[in-house]
């Protein structure tokens, strides 16, 4: 290489560091048509545009990549990479296997197959993985993190503040791992991890995002201790910074609800019997009870619970949506294609079945489903559909006190918050009018107030023999993947029922609006 393409290389770097995407994109592009030996470019490239969301260009580029250079690991991993988001598992894990047959100390593969294969809730063998990646590394911070959501998804909130820390005792400044902490116990005092927050929270140096997850680790700390000015202050502060980098715009999302309930007032909808009634779809808004109502159903023996699957949004997105728009064309095009139909239910069921699940039933507890009720009639009429509710004020708060893993950017400003739960109710108001007879709603507050008829209530519409266990779902082994974790894992409490009126006087937008 000569030194003019090592100095544009340079460039590329420093600014796909500063995630300068799209540059990085158009220059690599024309890079690679002086330069098509260069497997730098290839990755560079690739790599941007799986950071915009484009997987499928990305995978292209990264298999033009490995004809240059079938052995190159990091273009391989980044494959790998790839096809766990385009949720082709079986091909993601196939590459993370030839990496480390390639390289037995690429400690990368070891930790991504983990993570891989936590997603599909196999956390025995994500917990072996990562032991193999410290054999290699002991003084590696992200493998103890890992280790630490593991136990942490398993329920064993000890292990998983004991592997935070050692993260930290590595990487003093990993902040993820300080808020991991905060969730996994209930502050009784002023505890050294209390103030060890308080300490880290006065450094010049953070980043935006890591402070963000010290101030919602502060926030949480304050609320078990009873300091609800405190923790209301920094939850505003943790919100607001997110906020500003999530870049989240009502408007894109009241548009595709406007075009959601146009296109299916115009629909009429005759579910037909032709496919399998093995699926409970599980919705409501984010901290209304879905992980609740999932821990008590997988606690039958013939129901297995998957979690929150990002199957059936994918599905959507790449067949109906254009632009970031509602294809009319498209739906139209389909919904009177049975063979298109049978494909994409085949897509969700290919995916489902990475889990290797033996029980009669499965559940899907991805709460924005609620946006796909029509799709998920059309695409399963024999599913069964669980809509979770919870009092307004209380759920809007709930979310406004977490820091979510993508995808609920709505949830950092009070505003944005009040309109997207207005919008939910009216789109669900919409689908009561249509399928009305199809939806189970269960109430937060009945369930935990009537906890042993709604649980019998819940059993009997997804149609299971009644199980004693179902009434135990907090001894439920299942791994919990949500900031329910904790919750899900206790019994019936009633505290999370008036949690707002504490708050009420620090969060007015929401107690005016809702």
């Amino acid at each position: 290489m000569d030194n003019n393409i090592n100095q544009q290389l340079q460039i590329l770097l420093n600014q796909f560091n500063v995630k300068n995407f799209q540059l990085v994109i158009t220059k690599s592009k024309l890079l690679i048509k002086k330069n098509p030996e260069n497997i730098i470019l290839y990755n560079l490239l690739g790599s941007s545009l799986q950071k915009v969301g484009d997987f499928i260009n990305a995978e292209n580029v990264f298999l033009e990549g490995l004809k240059i250079d079938n052995n190159n690991i990091a273009i391989n991993n980044n494959l790998a990479m790839n096809y766990r988001n385009l949720l082709k598992y079986k091909k993601a894990e196939n590459c993370f296997l030839q990496i480390i047959k390639k390289n037995k100390n690429y400690i990368n593969a070891y930790v991504n197959l983990g993570n891989l294969k936590r997603d599909l809730n196999q956390f025995s063998e994500a917990i072996e993985l990562y032991n193999q990646a410290l054999k290699i590394d002991k003084e590696n911070s992200i493998v103890y993190y890992s280790l630490a959501l593991a136990y942490q998804g398993l329920g064993k909130f000890d292990d998983a503040i004991n592997f935070a820390n050692k993260a930290l005792n590595i990487n003093p400044s990993f902040a993820r791992a300080e808020n991991l902490i905060s969730q996994s116990y209930k502050y009784e005092n002023q505890n050294d991890h209390y103030k060890r927050l308080k300490n880290k929270i006065d450094n010049k140096d953070l980043t935006n995002t890591d402070k963000i997850e010290l101030y919602f680790a502060i926030a949480k700390a304050d609320e078990d201790l009873g300091n609800i000015k405190e923790a209301s202050e920094n939850l505003i502060i943790a919100n607001n910074l997110k906020k500003k980098l999530t870049n989240y715009k009502f408007e894109k999302d009241l548009k595709l609800f406007e075009d959601i309930k146009k296109l299916f007032s115009n629909i009429q909808i005759n579910p037909k019997e032709e496919d399998k009634d093995d699926l409970i779809f599980i919705l409501g808004m984010p901290r209304s009870g879905t992980s609740l109502v999932e821990q008590i159903i997988s606690s039958h023996s013939n129901v297995f619970g998957a979690g929150e699957l990002p199957i059936l949004s994918s599905i959507i997105k790449e067949n109906f949506i254009n632009d970031e728009k509602l294809s009319i064309k498209n739906f139209e095009e389909i919904i009177n294609n049975t063979s298109k139909l049978i494909n994409l239910r085949n897509n969700y069921r290919e995916f489902i079945n990475n889990f290797h699940f033996k029980e009669k039933f499965i559940t899907d507890k991805a709460p924005l489903n609620f946006r796909w009720l029509g799709f998920i009639k059309i695409l399963f009429p024999n599913a069964k559909i669980i809509h979770c509710t919870r009092d307004s004020k209380n759920n809007c708060l709930s979310m406004y006190k977490n820091l979510f893993e993508g995808g609920l950017n709505f949830t950092y400003d009070q505003t944005d918050l009040v309109n997207y739960y207005k919008q939910y109710q009216d789109l669900m108001n919409f689908w009561q009018s249509i399928f009305k007879d199809w939806i189970l709603e269960v109430k937060y507050e009945d369930l935990i107030n009537n906890n042993s008829s709604e649980i019998k209530k819940i059993v009997n519409y997804c149609e299971l023999n009644w199980e004693e266990k179902c009434l135990s779902f907090h001894k439920n082994t299942t791994p919990i993947k949500t900031m329910s974790t904790a919750q899900a894992r206790k019994p019936i409490y009633k505290s999370s029922i008036n949690a707002f009126d504490k708050f009420r006087k620090f969060f007015t937008h929401l107690d005016n609006n809702l």
